[in-house]
């Protein structure tokens, strides 16, 4: 089978999935790109393993690096055409099944071009408000957050609407989008790979030092050190949890910027790491900022990790949280629907309220008192991925669904 993944970046949620589908089953994967990400990587097998061709997105589109929200429709029927005329001149390309990220890959034109059906990978709809963007009520409020979403979200129902199937990864994500739509999207997790996430309590070395045993580590990690992913929030908790102990060492992996919503919009010009940093009088040598980190040195740093804190508002649950899970981490998340989907209290983690930091860092305390006591946690994490979000699961599952919506007539 051939199947072409269409997407902005690349590798993003479709490159581990081509590539398990390419040596397990032998598939043919192709790529329709604008750009290789950074965040996460391609891995050189991937590159060489995948066929991989750019969308010729012009060098004023690529100029406008932050375009006023209003615009954003505007800009996917750009990136629609360009992906259009990219396809046109490989005719000899001939997939079997299309795939792409709904409202992000430039699949609203294609019909016209490909005889065969189109998936839509169904990541989010944003809510107008009480989630995602407008989630976080204690800070300032972002002026564009109850007109964006309508305006990001037009994309993605173009795109729904023009295509064959639909998957997303959690039963949240799909509850997201208007129920109206729910019966054309299944649900399928992309897998975490759990040879390489795994329990092990290994030696971590930071600035050329290895933190010695004895010594407590607290693990967070986010794409971008934000408010969504409650990083101000987890620099609170922290700061309760060194009044309380010496032995403790906070590893931050993350890069400095905001991906999510408009954090600059009340903090100035600094970042909002820098922004949140500026507010409390924080001992700075209990913190070391890894910045982005590759998937090899991260899985090191959950296997070192005593406790690891995830404190998202409600939306897309981070890769980072499946992959503390996998490594057998007990995680201390936030009470909200998509981190419950995967956190069960008590059983495979702990759960406390988002905005409770007293509540938070008690926790936090408990467990770092007594690691041993709440090990099992992370036990009966690792199983649960083993058995719902491996690879190994998940992969086989999403092949028989792309075979399945393949054999159907193109719409």
């Amino acid at each position: 089978m051939h199947i072409l993944f269409t997407h902005r970046a690349f590798p993003a949620q479709f490159g581990q999935v081509a590539l398990e589908l390419s040596k397990r089953y032998g598939w043919r994967c192709s790529f329709l790109i604008d750009h290789i990400s950074r965040c996460p990587e391609p891995t050189e097998e991937m590159v060489s393993r995948l066929n991989l061709y750019q969308i010729p997105l012009s060098a004023a589109f690529r100029a406008q690096k932050s375009p006023p929200w209003a615009q954003s429709f505007g800009r996917y029927l750009e990136v629609c055409q360009a992906g259009w005329e990219a396809l046109r001149a490989l005719p000899d390309l001939s997939p079997d099944l299309v795939v792409g990220h709904a409202g992000l890959a430039p699949t609203l034109f294609l019909p016209e071009l490909v005889d065969c059906p189109i998936v839509n990978y169904c990541e989010y709809y944003f809510a107008p408000h009480r989630r995602d963007l407008t989630y976080r009520i204690d800070l300032p409020p972002a002026e564009p957050a109850p007109f964006f979403p309508r305006c990001i979200n037009a994309a993605t129902l173009a795109s729904l609407v023009a295509c064959d199937a639909g998957y997303a990864p959690m039963h949240w994500q799909r509850r997201a989008f208007p129920q109206r739509f729910w019966p054309k999207i299944e649900v399928h997790f992309d897998g975490i790979d759990t040879t390489l996430y795994r329990p092990q309590r290994t030696s971590l070395v930071v600035n050329g030092q290895t933190i010695p045993e004895e010594i407590r580590v607290v693990t967070f990690v986010a794409r971008g050190l934000e408010s969504m992913r409650g990083f101000d929030l987890f620099m609170r908790v922290a700061k309760r949890i060194c009044r309380e102990r010496s032995d403790v060492l906070f590893v931050i992996a993350g890069d400095e910027e905001t991906y999510y919503g408009w954090d600059q919009l009340h903090t100035g010009q600094l970042s909002f790491k820098q922004w949140v940093l500026s507010q409390g009088d924080y001992d700075v040598s209990r913190f070391v900022f890894l910045g982005h980190i590759e998937p090899a040195r991260l899985a090191q740093v959950l296997g070192r990790s005593d406790l690891h804190i995830y404190l998202s508002v409600p939306f897309v649950v981070s890769w980072s949280l499946l992959n503390a899970l996998a490594s057998g981490c007990v995680v201390l998340g936030s009470q909200v629907d998509p981190v419950r989907e995967v956190v069960e209290p008590g059983r495979t983690g702990l759960m406390e309220p988002l905005y409770d930091i007293d509540r938070l860092a008690e926790t936090s305390l408990g467990v770092l008192a007594n690691p041993g006591q709440y090990r099992p946690l992370g036990q009966a994490a690792r199983k649960w991925v083993e058995e719902k979000y491996s690879l190994d699961v998940c992969i086989p599952e999403l092949k028989d669904y792309f075979e399945r919506v393949g054999q159907l007539p193109p719409s």
